[in-house]
This record gives C-alpha cells, structure tokens and sequence, in this order.
C-alpha cells in the first residue's frame, strides 16, 4: 500500500477532540482498565504530554541520534507518569507497561542504533529496527495517533502496542537443561575465592572505567561473599560454554546479576559505603550491569539465531553490539585462572560495550537548516526562482510556531476551528514574506506566494453571514476556500508537517499556496 494511501487512512480515522488531552483515558486505554477519576494530577498530565510532544518533536528531525533521544523520552516519560500516580491504585496492573518501558529506555540508550550510517534518515512508514527488533510499523501508527490527533483512547492503544514490543522473553527464565561442555567444568581456584582477588579485580575493573580511586578494601570482602561470587561465575561462564542461545542468555543473566549483587553487598560495609557510593567506576558497572541483565531478557537481542549455536570466536550480538571479542577474553581469564587485575580489566572491557549511548557532537554539515529547506522548496514549488539568502532563521522559527498552531486549529475538524487555520496559516506566510528584502519579494515564487495567502486573508476576515458562500469545508471529505477545491492540497501539506517533518513540507506548501493563488477575486492589497 502507497504511502499516501495509508496516511489517508489514517487521517479520515481521525477523530480529534476540542477538550485537553487526557492523560487519564490514554493510561485507562494503554492498560485496558478502569483508574479511579481523577488519580493523575494536572500538573502530572500537563508535564506528561509536553514531554511526549517533545520527544515526538526530536523523532521527527529523523537522525539516528534525534530517533534515539526521542525515544528514550518516551520510555523515560511513560516511567515517571507511572511512578507519580500512585492514587491511580495497584502498581501490579502497570508492572508489564513499565518493564517494557525500562527495556526501550535501555535499547534507545545503547548503541544498538549505531550501526546505522549517520546520514541515514528515519523515514516513518519505512523502517526502524532497534535491538533486532523491528517496531517501525508499532512506532508509525504511535505517530500517526499523536501527530493527527486521534485522541487519548487510539494513542493509548498505540502506545501500549508499541510498547510489547519490549515484553520480557517469554523464555527467559526457563530452566535450562544442563548439557555436557566440550572442556572439563572449571572450578575456581584457591586464588579466585580470595578477598584480596575480589578487591583487585573490582579496583582494577573501576580503573579501567576511568576510576582509578580504588574505592574497594579487602575488607570490605567477607569470605562468604569471595566464595559466593566465585561460584556465580563459575556457573555464569559454565552456562556459556554449554554453546546453545538459550544458555549464552542465561549465562549472561547470572553474570550481570552476580555483578549487580557483588556492588550493593559491598556497599552495605561501612568502611565500603562512601567510596562506593562517590565512585564513577562503581557507577558505570553497576549502570552496564543493570543494562546487560535487561537486554538478555528481552525477545530477539540475543541473536545469533535460533538454529546457530554460539561459537567462541565467531559471533555474538547482544542488542546490536557484537561483544563475542570481549566475552571470549573474559571466559578466558576466568578459567585460565589469571591474576584479578586481568579478569578485572576483562569485565570492565566486557561490560563497556552495554555503557549508555555518550553524546554526539554534530558537526555543521554547510546544509541548508529544515526551516530554510521547507521555505526554499515552496518558492520553487509555487513558481521557482532562487530565494537565497532571503530567509532570516529567527523569523522562520517564528513562522513555524505560527503554522503549527494554524495546524492544530484544522486537526480540530470544525468549520470555524478550520476558518481559523486557515487565516493564522494566510497571517504567517504573509507576514514572513512582508519582512524579506524588496529584492527577494518580486521573485516569481514569492509573488504567487503572496497572491495565494492574502486572497485567504481577506475571505477569512469576512462576516459569519458569507462564511459559508466563499469557504466550503465538510470534515474529512471536501473544502472549497473561493470556489477552489483546495482539499487534496491542504492534506498534502498537513500529512508532510505532521508525519515527515518541516524540511519535507515545502513543496506541499508551495503547491497550497499556489493553488490559493488561482482564486477569482479578493485580491488584498
């Protein structure tokens, strides 16, 4: 099915609200249950549905590093408006919705998405696989619900649909069956059950995380807990070698969570607990063990294949990062019996690969900026000439703060709402074409432009009475501004702003635009 065809679809579904968005009908729609009336705050609501326009905002920018940010705010988003909404009742029947959010937070922040090219764009109805898993269809008409305002019941369901996405495997914690190993079963050393090792390896670990504090006293290690942590890996690092997926992703498992363990055991030790507590080392780990132990609960991350076996040395990919280099190297410390610093510096090399996704530093690329594109496209849509160097940023970012709200004000699918539009949209264009230079405005594009938004200034400021003579519209099926079928158009446009972004609108604006032009009459001057 065209893309176009599936946006139409979309739209003529839309059944947009006039009231404020209601965060209390999206939870009851997303869990599929009744809340109490009134259990989420204002203020709660109102932060909520900022925060998810605004991730939506930096989704549609469509970059790797945009889609990434904009999807850990949702996850981020969905958690806080869980923990905040106690009055809403018991937390058991939010317990799915927010563990699959933890689990977005925690691909959407790894570097599951750096394989992408970085020029590569996120193209809504195309595809978005993130951690092996594909979502760009869940993500699409999660969007599409929002952007076309369908209201809190469908993007509740969108949202809550995008979100199993990221269910636990249901495997995940099945017993799995023990199989003979290749090599003998390694059993720790007299070295390995140390307090002294325990303290060396994490020291050593931290440091290789750029913490060279040494925050870990031996004794800070009680003996029971060098005994314990030795076993664990053993069993971790056993599981491993048994070479199936399902007991790699166990394996794994136990390792992340022995780590996890190891960290808030020390920390309870007073002589431990500050230095623990101010280490960045310490934090890292405990940050990276806590994602690994997500990741191989999820469905699909652990992905050599379901028929392939893990092979040391070959391949292994956990959320789209292929770790089997910095595995081997540890399973190989750890049964060769070497010195703690090394096993130390090997799960500390081990565990990098889950750190969270750092901050990119986006180097100026000399391309034109997304409001300059649009407007530049929509001159030469209208009817061409090169408008360049006639554009002042500030006073496009203005326009488009002014064009979104004439959008909103159409969504709304009413005739005066969509009068309205129509002559904030007309107010904006004019007023960004009136501020350029006299030079640029007797460009041929810009002309038809002008023509085309003060023709719809004037029918807009006519009385209510002729209303209905010169501006026809009837919801998600026609609308005549001037006795022009300007409907496909209009479309057109809304479908580009909203779904494929400010740089891809241009063109249909210009061809709007343009088509207001060809109105008989109600010249403005």
């Amino acid at each position: 099915m065209k893309v176009g065809v599936l946006l139409a679809v979309a739209m003529a579904t839309c059944k947009c609200q006039a009231q404020e968005f209601s965060v209390h009908a999206l939870l009851q729609s997303a869990v599929g249950r009744d809340l109490p009336t009134g259990c989420v705050g204002n203020a709660t609501a109102a932060a909520w549905t900022d925060g998810f326009k605004a991730a939506v905002d930096t989704m549609m920018q469509r970059t790797k590093r945009t889609m990434q940010l904009g999807l850990t705010s949702v996850a981020q988003g969905v958690l806080k408006l869980i923990e905040e909404i106690p009055e809403c009742g018991d937390s058991v029947k939010f317990k799915p919705l927010k563990e699959q959010a933890e689990r977005l937070k925690v691909l959407a922040s790894t570097r599951s998405l750096a394989g992408l090219d970085a020029t590569v764009k996120y193209e809504p109805l195309k595809g978005l696989t993130l951690g092996g898993i594909d979502v760009h269809a869940e993500l699409n008409a999660l969007l599409v619900a929002w952007q076309m305002n369908n209201g809190p019941d469908m993007v509740g369901k969108a949202l809550a649909k995008f979100l199993a996405e990221f269910s636990e495997d249901s495997d995940a914690d099945a017993e799995v069956p023990s199989l003979p190993v290749e090599s003998p079963t390694h059993r720790p050393g007299a070295l390995q059950r140390t307090t002294s090792f325990w303290a060396s390896l994490l020291n050593s670990a931290f440091g290789r995380l750029s913490d060279n504090s040494r925050p870990v006293a031996e004794s800070c290690v009680a003996d029971g807990t060098a005994h314990l942590n030795a076993d664990k890996f053993d069993e971790a690092f056993g599981r491993m070698m048994q070479k199936s997926q399902r007991s790699m992703q166990a394996g794994l498992r136990i390792l992340a969570v022995a780590v996890s363990t190891l960290l808030e055991n020390l920390e309870e030790h007073i002589a431990c607990q500050q230095p623990l507590r101010a280490s960045a080392g310490a934090a890292r780990l405990r940050a990276a063990a806590s994602r690994l132990e997500t990741l191989v609960g999820t469905r699909s991350l652990v992905n050599p294949g379901t028929k392939v076996k893990y092979e040391a040395m070959q391949h292994l990919n956990i959320g789209g990062v292929d770790v089997h280099l910095e595995l081997n190297k540890l399973i190989g410390s750890w049964i060769q019996d070497k010195a703690a610093h090394e096993v130390g510096d090997s799960l500390a090399d081990f565990f990098e690969d889950f750190r969270e996704q750092e901050e990119e530093v986006e180097e100026a690329t000399g391309e034109l900026t997304d409001l300059t594109k649009m407007w530049s496209d929509a001159v030469s849509a209208a009817g061409g000439c090169s408008a360049q160097g006639c554009f002042q940023e500030d006073l496009l970012t203005q326009m488009a703060h002014e064009i979104e709200a004439a959008i909103e004000l159409m969504l709304k699918k009413r005739r005066k709402t969509m009068q309205q539009g129509l002559k904030e949209l007309a107010d904006a264009v004019d007023k960004q074409v009136s501020a350029m230079p006299a030079l640029c405005q007797e460009c041929p594009g810009l002309l038809i432009i002008r023509r085309g938004s003060r023709k719809v200034r004037k029918l807009t400021r006519m009385l209510v009475v002729d209303y209905g003579t010169y501006i026809k519209y009837e919801a998600l099926k026609s609308l005549e501004v001037g006795g022009v079928d300007v409907h496909s158009e209009l479309n057109a446009f809304l479908v580009a702003w909203k779904l494929r972004g400010r740089r891809e609108a241009g063109q249909p604006l210009g061809q709007l635009l343009q088509r207001f032009a060809t109105i008989t009459g109600h010249d403005e001057f």
